[in-house]
């Protein structure tokens, strides 16, 4: 069954593990020594290190090349003027340019439980500007799958963001609507961990990262080969909410939905923020558009395949 390995409120770490129900030897598998997520709080919460059930990391938290980028996380890089990405802020008179605009993400009063289809944490999160006060206020929740097929597991993780109480309303930009060409990141992102050789990018555009970048494709399936072992993560967004993919496969690799892809999202307390990511991680290479739906279709949550299917 899925459990949690710790709780701990302070710092609200928690550790999820997978044990195999069934005798490895009878699997053909070596036991798990490793949780498959870890949640972690620290500017923002994310998750870090995902690992596939045979134990390959795919997340990448703190690289040398952006050490803003941490695993699994909702991040934006300009919400009223607040950098909640990290790193530099870009300006349409400068480009991009180190300023003291960093904001923190606060969890408050998260929960986890244990559903029979694994485990399900959720929670508030609570957006602050650079001078501490409350901006947006987040309802957070992540559901882990256990039973989506052999060497393959599953998760989800949904939000909804308003303004805080005093706040009438949040403009969520990005660099691209400031001027950086294709630089619409922000919103749940996944940062990929170095690979050897090129990752393999497939999407309903077709093959390759620069076709499946800005593409309002369903789905995406990213292959990689990490310490000698194939690994896919497949993608997924949510029936009726499609945004534009941000997808960078040169330099590092890191993909996730583009909230302000060509112009910046207003929220209020009328019309919230809502996103969602669903993920499959699988033990293999994915070589095909019919073998990432063929697994993609093993979420609980998701169906690619049946389009008018409601979550």
């Amino acid at each position: 069954m899925l459990m949690p390995t710790s709780w701990n409120c302070p710092s609200l770490e928690v550790r999820l593990a997978i044990p195999i129900d069934t005798p490895a030897a009878a699997r053909g598998v070596a036991p798990q020594k490793h949780p498959l997520a870890t949640h972690n709080t620290a500017l923002r919460p994310y998750l870090h290190p995902l690992r596939s059930r045979a134990g390959v990391v795919v997340t990448d938290a703190e690289p040398s090349d952006h050490p803003h980028h941490l695993g699994l996380s909702v991040a934006f890089s300009d919400v009223n003027g607040t950098n909640f990405w990290g790193g530099s802020t870009y300006t349409a008179a400068g480009g991009p340019m180190l300023l003291p605009n960093h904001g923190t993400q606060m969890p408050k009063g998260w929960q986890c439980t244990q559903p029979a289809e694994g485990v399900e944490e959720s929670g508030r999160v609570s957006w602050l500007a650079e001078d501490g006060r409350e901006l947006a206020v987040e309802q957070r929740r992540i559901r882990y799958f256990r039973n989506t097929g052999a060497a393959t597991w599953a998760l989800s993780l949904s939000s909804v963001i308003v303004p805080a109480v005093d706040v009438q309303r949040l403009e969520v930009s990005s660099s691209a609507v400031k001027g950086r060409k294709g630089a619409g990141y922000g919103g749940i992102f996944w940062r990929f961990p170095e690979s050897a050789g090129e990752a393999l990018v497939l999407s309903e555009a077709g093959s390759g990262g620069g076709a499946a970048h800005g593409s309002g494709s369903r789905w995406l399936s990213i292959s990689l080969v990490i310490d000698g072992a194939p690994v896919t993560v497949l993608l997924a967004q949510e029936a009726g909410q499609i945004l534009p993919w941000f997808v960078r496969a040169e330099g590092y690799l890191g993909a996730g939905p583009a909230v302000a892809w060509a112009k910046p999202a207003v929220v209020d307390h009328r019309n919230p923020l809502k996103l969602a990511l669903h993920a499959v991680i699988h033990d293999g290479p994915v070589s095909t558009a019919a073998r990432a739906l063929e697994l993609l279709d093993q979420h609980p949550l998701i169906n690619p395949g049946s389009p008018d299917r409601t979550p």
